[in-house]
């Protein structure tokens, strides 16, 4: 694929719910990129968005956009059931993909976007933000530094209930825990062994599980537990609250993200607001989403890069995450042979 303009890269944006939006402001503060358009089938959406930011071209169907000769690549944040017809379309017409997390919500999909990757000239980043977080980046670090490999890891990503509503569709291991994962996958050097799991359902409106455990035996001895409770409530105080701990012979790591470090009290109501993810700063947007979005836009100009984040590493995220909803529906322990 050859791109016309070297000193402009030309991305569209295909999803502008609540993250593609957030994909939309961040493009738009960087240089040497243009917002080529913006897609989504919702028409009264898609014109708020291009209003509020100012794109003048816009589609609902993602095809038209995709034929357009000058788009150098896309960033697809629609709903997961549609990540795999819309990156084949996406490559069919020879543009490179950041595809939001989770690429797949099973095995066979999954497979299916690694099978298309390794067949095309293009190529298909899984979106996984953290390992662009400075925090993370620093864990990372900390781990291949340490004196002794890592015995432990617990990793923690609980949401406020009223989040729940909002992103129920989907499983929340493929929705919050598939960032852990994917540090457990990042920070070792090991598959897992075997699996245990439990979950349990916080409403009857749906039949999605808002509290989830899993326990994994890594096949080099190392144990990780990981829990993800979509119940704090609405006035905790931020999006979030996430932790890792890991820990070795002479050694702990513990982070927190977002963090304690700025806290807003105000009209009896406490926030925390974000200072990591895309937080803005004299009018730029900084933050885990530019390094990662920079990234992208970076391997599309040609730049010869270290891999931050390959497709494989994904499916086997998504393998893991199969495994641990299959333990918990079963309630039995898994193999991980049986995969």
């Amino acid at each position: 694929m050859s791109i016309e303009n070297e000193d402009v890269i030309n991305i569209a944006v295909i999803g502008v719910g609540e993250f593609g939006i957030e994909h939309v402001r961040t493009l738009l503060s960087l240089d040497g990129v243009k917002l080529f358009g913006i897609c989504d089938q919702n028409k009264k959406l898609l014109s708020r968005v291009s209003e509020e930011y100012e794109v003048s071209n816009i589609y609902t169907d993602a095809e038209e956009l995709l034929q357009e000769k000058q788009l150098d690549g896309v960033i697809i944040a629609t709903d997961e059931k549609s990540h795999v017809p819309l990156t084949q379309l996406a490559v069919a017409y020879g543009k490179h993909v950041l595809l939001e997390k989770p690429i797949a919500t099973n095995v066979e999909a999954a497979n299916k976007l690694l099978e298309l990757e390794e067949n095309s000239t293009c190529f298909i980043m899984p979106g996984h933000m953290l390992r662009f977080d400075p925090g993370y980046v620093s864990v990372n670090k900390a781990i291949n530094q340490a004196s002794m490999p890592l015995q432990s890891l617990k990793l923690k990503r609980n949401v406020p209930i009223e989040r729940f509503k909002l992103h129920a569709r989907t499983h929340p291991v493929y929705m919050a825990l598939a960032h852990d994962i994917d540090q457990l996958i990042w920070n070792t050097q090991s598959v897992p062994k075997r699996i245990f799991a439990m979950e349990k359902k916080i409403t009857n409106e749906v039949q999605t599980p808002g509290i989830f455990f899993g326990l994994i035996e890594m096949d080099d001895g190392l144990i990780c537990s990981l829990e993800t409770q979509w119940c704090l409530p609405n006035e905790y105080g931020q999006y979030l609250d996430v932790e890792l701990e890991g820990m070795y012979e002479g050694g702990h790591i513990k982070y927190r993200y977002p963090g304690d470090t700025l806290r807003i009290m105000d009209s009896q109501k406490l926030s925390q607001p974000d200072i990591q993810l895309s937080p803005e700063i004299h009018g730029t947007v900084t933050g885990a989403l530019r390094n990662e979005l920079q990234y992208f836009i970076q391997r599309i100009g040609g730049k010869q890069l270290k891999p931050v984040i390959t497709m494989q590493e994904a499916v086997l995220g998504i393998k893991i995450c199969e495994a641990l909803i299959k333990s918990a529906e079963g309630q039995r322990e898994v193999l991980w042979e049986e995969f």
